[in-house]
């Protein structure tokens, strides 16, 4: 699972591409988020604390970002 750290930026790039994402909405919504920890197969993302909006993050994104990070590891 370590490679989820060492992907993640591939990882957001393909939810990008596959959502057909606007740079802006990219670099809103995808970009500030981080690994914070990994546990067995549990991933924990890290939100910045100025990046409102963590309702509409979790509901639009969660699965995105679940299908290309079982994609690109």
């Amino acid at each position: 699972m370590e490679t989820v750290k060492e992907k993640w930026d591939e990882i957001l790039d393909r939810v990008r591409k596959e959502h057909e994402l606007t740079d802006i909405a990219f670099k809103t919504w995808l970009k500030p988020l981080s690994v914070y920890s990994i546990e067995d197969s549990t991933v924990t993302i890290l939100v910045p604390k100025d990046l409102i909006g963590i309702e509409y993050i979790s509901k639009k994104y969660t699965l995105p970002i679940k299908v290309a990070t079982a994609e690109v590891t």
